[in-house]
């Protein structure tokens, strides 16, 4: 599996419904495991993201399939990075 850092802004639509924030996260995290993934964490932030999410996912397809799911309540925008094992990079670092 590999490990995606989602950053995120809440648009204005989801402050119409911010007292159920609690709710959206749980369904969210329900999601990402319906796919065979794992929320790893969940960050609320200050500065130019409102959220960090770090999820592993098994695929790129389930990993797009969820952010497809995300995209269609339209509450969200966000930005994913995948990531790169330091192990990975460290036998990199000794081959070139």
């Amino acid at each position: 599996m590999t490990i995606y850092v989602m950053l995120g802004n809440l648009k204005s639509s989801a402050f119409e419904k911010f007292d159920n924030i609690e709710e959206r996260d749980k369904k969210a995290k329900k999601v990402i495991e319906s796919l065979g993934g794992k929320m790893i964490s969940l960050f609320y932030t200050f500065g130019r993201y409102d959220f960090v999410v770090i999820m592993d996912m098994p695929t790129k397809e389930s990993l797009v399939k969820f952010l497809a799911i995300l995209a269609k309540f339209g509450t969200v925008r966000t930005e994913t990075l995948e990531t790169i094992s330091p192990d990975i990079m460290y036998k990199i670092a000794k081959e070139v």
